[in-house]
């Protein structure tokens, strides 16, 4: 039935209420506040008549009791609901309810299980429990800063449990935000004991700068014909050989989009987050089985780092999959989400939704998240998706905590300037780089001027042959403009068309496969951190689909056959890799321009590198047609014989 007056708590003395312009003509001359039986007049301030509704602004005089249910009177005795809104934007709010414990989500002891959910405008909350083929409901206890708990014993490790949370008038079924496991689908959250799937601490070297990594991006279900976890863990041979040093997952948190039970039906990349804390089951060996999917994952994460190789995740707390099924809307109305000043939703991240990162809870919520997956899974980086939606706060915070864990962790992300509901000095994106200056950002520069326009298709760069780009090419080569240390060098990642494909279309009836080994090249000898696609080392195509989120299998998975036929592209690649390594060509960011220099001759780049493990390097990028005849005394070809046309050359001064 229509709700003909909606009434809406924004501050502690601010009551907004909207009436329906057919419903008495969207006019009422007085309010009250009623609480049980007492009554409180509202006072009106303002009112504004709009299309559909007139809207109310009145002056609460009497204080409230956050999380008690009341209703708004209005015209001829009609009631409705007092929700809780935008007072959960306010200081004074986030003063009083901001929870720092570590006690949310279902916690275990020696005896007893305990659920803990922040929910402060909740008047009641009860948890479903399902263990051993019965189900109790039983109330939780609201306790100090908006918490709702209850202890129970025993320890009910595997249980299904869900909250079931009123608030705003309604009743809501939700899972558990902190929850560490769920059934498929994200129906239900489940018990966990996390102290049972902790990945060994495995010794690894430190990594003492940014640019000593060198970052190969996947995705699970691509990486394999399985597509799971356990398929990915026996097959590392080959990145092992390949020479990268971090494996960067794309997203393996609980996502929509895929069914669990069926994921043959439907592909997703995963950049659709539903449950942060819990795995995504689709790659699970037995999605049934809620604590499979955790030993799963943790035998991943070991067998990688056995082979020598760090652990990366790319992490989506920029949006949700859908906002009004989310638990964070289920258990605080408002309170996660960013909203504009006319009270819209904020939608930088065109998902609908941008995640609220500057509100306490919520900033507690991903740090302890990060925390989580470095702690218990000892991730060592992550990767964060439409970064330039996270505020700066949020992310220096986020730092300092995962380096109290891992002082060596990578931290990174998509910096684009996104136009959300947050202060541009706040955002955390390329134009405020030099405000964060341990976390890099992915050079959009380097990858439009290497290959050429990522949205003009027929556009060339300087290494797909378009000369006009030397200057940039130049200033790219030594890390410009972000720095060294805060540049990702790519051409290619798993948004947009493949390099390889672009490549067949700007450089039709050229070598396009000289053209390939060319940008791998300058991706890898840069200065910065070189960053690879899966598959862009065998020239992977994804037959022209520019954007393949949710295309089929066929599509997205990595060809065994283009391995086959690109042995030559893989072997090049990996012999760049040994070049950076061996030779150490990745500079401290205050040495780059002391000990490097880019030089034009012609339309090539000579790259002077001085100081590499003790011996002076020469880099020669030709993105010519055409041999170019170039000396260099004292120096010999340790890559090439000669400056050849699409080529590079990389020479050594002889002592």
């Amino acid at each position: 039935m229509k709700d003909h007056v909606k009434a809406y708590l924004d501050d502690y003395d601010k009551v907004v209420i909207e009436i329906d312009n057919t419903f008495c003509g969207g006019k009422s001359d007085r309010f009250y506040l009623l609480d049980n039986n007492l009554v409180f007049p509202l006072e009106i301030l303002s009112s504004y008549r709009m299309d559909k509704v007139t809207r109310y602004e009145t002056k609460l005089n009497d204080e409230i009791v956050i999380g008690r249910e009341y209703q708004v009177m209005a015209v001829n005795g009609y009631r409705t609901v007092l929700q809780y809104r935008f007072i959960v934007k306010t200081a004074r709010f986030n003063d009083e309810f901001f929870y720092d414990d570590d006690d949310l989500g279902s916690t275990l002891n020696d005896k007893f299980t305990r659920f803990v959910l922040w929910a402060p405008t909740a008047s009641q909350v009860k948890v479903e429990i399902e263990h051993h083929g019965s189900i109790k409901t039983l109330d939780l206890h609201r306790g100090e800063k908006g918490t709702f708990r209850i202890s129970i014993g025993p320890r009910i490790i595997g249980a299904l449990y869900r909250y079931l949370i009123r608030v705003n008038g309604k009743w809501h079924y939700s899972t558990d935000p902190y929850a560490k496991a769920s059934s498929a689908n994200s129906e239900k959250s489940v018990v966990v004991d996390v102290e049972e799937y902790r990945a060994e601490n495995v010794e690894l070297p430190v990594l003492e700068k940014y640019s000593d990594a060198i970052i190969y991006e996947t995705s699970v279900r691509d990486f394999t014909e399985e597509g799971t976890f356990e398929a990915m863990s026996e097959n590392l041979d080959y990145v092992k050989e390949l020479g990268i040093t971090h494996l960067q997952l794309m997203p393996v948190s609980d996502f929509g989009s895929v069914d669990e039970l069926h994921p043959e039906l439907f592909y997703n990349w995963g950049y659709d987050p539903v449950q942060y804390q819990v795995l995504e089951g689709s790659y699970s060996t037995n999605v049934i089985s809620a604590i499979q999917v955790l030993s799963d994952f943790r035998n991943l994460v070991n067998a990688i780092h056995e082979k020598g190789l760090k652990v990366n995740l790319d992490v989506v707390f920029n949006h949700v999959y859908v906002m009004h099924r989310h638990s964070f809307e289920l258990s605080v109305p408002y309170y996660y989400f960013r909203y504009y000043e006319d009270g819209t939703l904020s939608d930088g991240s065109f998902c609908g939704n941008d995640v609220d990162t500057s509100m306490p809870m919520c900033r507690k919520y991903i740090i302890d998240t990060l925390k989580y997956y470095a702690d218990v899974f000892k991730i060592d980086g992550f990767r964060f998706d439409l970064m330039g939606l996270i505020d700066i706060t949020t992310m220096r915070k986020a730092a300092e905590a995962l380096r109290n864990i891992k002082p060596d962790v990578m931290l990174y992300g998509e910096g684009w300037n996104m136009n959300t509901a947050l202060a541009e000095s706040e955002r955390c994106c390329k134009d405020n780089a030099e405000t964060v200056m341990d976390i890099a950002f992915f050079n959009d520069l380097f990858r439009d001027k290497i290959k050429g326009s990522t949205f003009e298709a027929e556009k060339k760069g300087y290494a797909s042959g378009d000369v006009e780009y030397i200057e940039a090419a130049s200033d790219l080569l030594q890390g410009q403009p972000l720095g060294s240390e805060q540049s990702i060098n790519y051409v290619e990642c798993h948004d947009d068309m493949t390099s390889f494909d672009k490549l067949r279309l700007c450089c039709s009836g050229e070598d396009v496969i000289a053209r390939q080994k060319l940008l791998i090249a300058f991706v890898i000898l840069a200065q910065g951190i070189p960053f690879l696609h899966s598959g862009q080392e065998y020239c992977r195509s994804k037959n022209f689909v520019s954007n393949s989120y949710n295309q089929p299998d066929e599509i997205n998975k990595l060809k065994p056959e283009d391995k086959a036929q690109h042995q030559d592209v893989i072997d090049f690649t990996r012999e760049m890799i040994r070049i950076r390594k061996e030779y150490c060509l990745a500079k401290p960011a205050d040495k780059v321009m002391e000990e490097t220099d880019v030089v034009r001759i012609g339309n090539c780049l000579v790259y002077d590198l001085r100081e590499c493990n003790g011996k002076d390097i020469k880099i020669i990028f030709n993105p010519t047609d055409e041999d170019v005849d170039l000396e260099f005394n004292n120096y010999k070809y340790i890559y090439g014989e000669g400056i050849k046309a699409v080529s590079v050359a990389v020479l050594e001064r002889e002592q």
